[in-house]
């Protein structure tokens, strides 16, 4: 034994479990670098600028948090004070001042030795660097004007569309529709010389949010199920509000069986759907006809919806068409039927019904009519097969008029 250890070759030691343990633990270079605009940033001052928000003074805290922390000062001034946060901190926005003064000075000084020193992909970056302190300390003009600038040192489709993608994120980030819309453009054509299949499914997530604010819901829920299972865009949107908005635009705009399909049978939707509360509820609730669980989960869902700052502007046509949409499909079912009965059903008063009712067939969004003596609505909702054989009988007997007014011509 002697002489086999004395014929050993030297080695290194081997690691004490200390070391060991240190090299397990992952580097914390490897955390994902935040994404900027902040989000929910946005949200959060759309929550403070709007009329349901329950803990104000908590979550203004957290936006004075986050404004120091990121040396937000031209945002603080143009789109928090005077409100939601009141009066400038004169002394709070000297301090921002002089830090984004200082890291501006360095960006300047990097680009400078870029451009007399290094090449074209060390000025690229360091344009870049510039654009992104903008984006983060809320300067939205001056943003767009670095990223443009970037934009045209950058080479290739890819570096390109990761440039207009931030743009959109940023267009987005201060409500600025027209300017989404037109980068939105912009990265199609770019898209059209090449690209990724992931930026591909983030510029579908960045147009599916830009229809929902135009409320083309039927297109944008078209483009967020196709999306659905590849999604990677959380700079833009967590993947639970992702689904949220999936959720609330198929039930209003898509027919039953998408929503059997695409929602309620989705592994996706299934695995973050409970963390929205009431949404789950909602959805099982309508697409199974208990109606009467429907309505009580329908005024949770509009809340959050109302909270919502790219739903809010359209909370009531949506509280308005899920009616609507609920009552067509219990019609469906029925030629006639009492109203105390669907009143009984949905779990509201007779009254109730009967007025609900009521305007929509004076708008002309349900084809049944009221019998006030009996009490009973009668139902004369034709099903999608109908109004296919109806159109198709017009169209011959139209064609067959013009076939008869031809043969007289050829006649005479």
């Amino acid at each position: 034994q002697a002489a086999i250890t004395a014929g050993r070759v030297p080695g290194p030691p081997f690691p004490s479990p200390e070391s060991c343990a240190a090299m397990a633990e992952p580097p914390q270079d490897d955390k994902p670098a935040i994404q900027y605009p902040l989000m929910a940033l946005a949200q959060q001052r759309a929550e403070l600028l709007g009329e349901s928000c329950r803990d104000k003074e908590k979550l203004r805290a957290e936006v004075l948090a986050t404004v120091k922390e990121n040396s937000m000062l031209p945002y603080y001034e143009k789109y928090l004070c005077p409100a939601p946060l009141g009066p400038v901190d004169e002394a709070l926005k000297a301090q921002l001042k002089a830090k984004n003064d200082e890291e501006l000075a360095k960006l300047e000084e990097r680009i400078t030795d870029a451009k007399e020193n290094l090449g074209d992909t060390e000025i690229r970056d360091a344009l870049v660097g510039k654009a992104e302190f903008f984006n983060r300390i809320g300067d939205k003009e001056a943003a767009y004007e670095a990223y443009e600038v970037a934009y045209e040192k950058t080479v290739g489709v890819g570096g390109k569309l990761d440039n207009i993608l931030t743009v959109i994120r940023v267009a987005f980030f201060f409500d600025d529709q027209e300017n989404v819309k037109k980068q939105i453009d912009r990265a199609k054509v770019e898209l059209s010389k090449g690209g990724d299949w992931e930026r591909r499914n983030k510029l579908k997530v960045y147009e599916g949010l830009y229809l929902v604010t135009s409320r083309s819901w039927k297109e944008a829920a078209t483009l967020f199920l196709n999306v659905m299972p590849t999604f990677t865009a959380t700079e833009l949107v967590e993947f639970k509000d992702f689904v949220f908005y999936t959720v609330i635009l198929s039930v209003v705009a898509l027919d039953r069986p998408t929503i059997r399909e695409k929602l309620v049978s989705s592994p996706e939707v299934l695995s973050v759907i409970k963390e929205t509360p009431h949404l789950q509820d909602f959805l099982e609730s309508y697409f199974h006809c208990r109606y009467n669980k429907f309505m009580k989960e329908f005024g949770p869902v509009s809340d959050l919806v109302r909270c919502d700052r790219y739903l809010f502007r359209h909370s009531r046509y949506f509280m308005r068409t899920m009616r609507l949409n609920a009552y067509r499909q219990f019609l469906a079912s029925y030629r006639s039927v009492k109203v105390e009965a669907m009143a009984t059903e949905f779990g509201v008063t007779g009254s109730f019904i009967d007025a609900e009712i009521s305007s929509f067939i004076s708008s002309g969004k349900l084809a049944c009519k009221i019998d006030k003596v009996g009490g009973i609505i009668e139902s004369n909702e034709a099903d999608s097969r109908s109004q296919v054989y109806v159109k198709i009988i017009k169209q011959g007997d139209l064609l067959l008029n013009r076939m008869q007014k031809l043969a007289g011509a050829l006649d005479m």
